[in-house]
């Protein structure tokens, strides 16, 4: 039996806090390690701070904080079968917001499940609404949105860049024979854009690669994909910036996907709003397909693009 393709495109489950628990984070007693189980996916590595938790998982990356959880897992995992372990130990009562994004698929025939039925779950657990951002023949990014608690955090941001189709002479790069040098000189061109941050990094056999930095609250992970019939690249950071120009210049310059998706997700705070207004007036070589913007009635603001390379039939 041929096996089937692995796919990159993640899922992504965030859950915010109403009151932050100091006795959340520790990991003695494996519970970090029972939620990723639960998921269908395994803890590798770890790197920690006085702020965060951030495990490197056998498909993507779990983060803990005293008063959020988020996990991105790619694959065929299921991350929504990790929401009892993750309600018990932080309490039902205390859910401020939930999260749940979920792109597009490659393969989606190899899914244990579709948007549907992850809303569906969702819904049982947390009553919200789900939306689409792009059109449903190209790329997209599916959202449910929880919002029972009000009082959200200010100045609470975060930035994503989705890439696919990256040319061979790329993936090529993130091997385990040879993605020593591809992973050094993505650390250190990051560090130039986000100095201080602290890197966990992890090549899987034969290919592919995994990368989590922190500073202080703030995050970023990078998770490559480069199989020839599915290759993707996906960079995520909380760090708030003047504008997002610099990164996406960085990813693209590095990855040369064919095509990427941009999702900014922020509060609608003033200093946070401005930051949608700027996405997307920067990508050199690459024509915006698809553009837009939704303001939530649970306080935060979501703007998705499709780009793709200006040359491509």
């Amino acid at each position: 039996m041929i096996p089937a393709p692995f796919e990159g495109p993640e899922k992504k489950l965030e859950i915010l806090l109403t009151t932050p628990q100091s006795r959340l984070r520790p990991n003695r007693d494996g519970r970090w390690h029972r939620v990723s189980r639960a998921s269908q996916a395994a803890i590798i590595s770890s790197i920690s701070n006085a702020s965060l938790d951030a495990y490197l998982l056998s498909e993507s990356s779990l983060f803990v904080w005293e008063d959020r959880i988020l996990m991105i897992t790619c694959g065929s995992t299921t991350p929504l079968d990790a929401i009892p372990e993750i309600m018990a130990l932080s309490g039902p009562g205390n859910v401020a917001m939930v999260f749940y994004e979920r792109k597009n698929f490659l393969f989606p025939e190899n899914q244990p499940s579709d948007f549907e039925t992850d809303a569906a779950v969702m819904e049982g657990y947390f009553p919200g609404r789900s939306y689409r951002f792009g059109p449903a023949n190209a790329d997209h990014v599916h959202v449910f949105i929880s919002s029972p608690s009000p009082g959200l955090p200010e100045q609470d941001v975060t930035f994503q860049i989705l890439m696919s189709h990256l040319p061979s002479t790329v993936a090529e790069r993130y091997t385990a024979d040879n993605g020593q040098n591809a992973v050094r000189t993505l650390q250190e061109d990051i560090l130039n854009l986000y100095p201080g941050m602290e890197f966990d990094s992890h090549l899987f056999s034969p290919f592919g690669t995994s990368m989590n930095g922190i500073r202080d609250a703030n995050y970023l992970t990078v998770h490559v994909t480069p199989q020839r019939e599915g290759s993707y690249t996906s960079f995520e950071t909380n760090v708030i910036a003047d504008d997002y120009s610099d990164t996406t210049d960085l990813m693209v310059s590095l990855f040369k996907p064919q095509r990427f998706s941009i999702v900014l997700t922020s509060s609608m705070d003033g200093s946070c709003l401005p930051l949608h207004d700027n996405i997307g007036s920067w990508i050199p070589g690459y024509t915006i397909t698809e553009r837009s913007l939704n303001q939530f009635d649970c306080g935060y603001a979501m703007t998705f693009l499709n780009c793709i390379q200006a040359d491509s039939p």
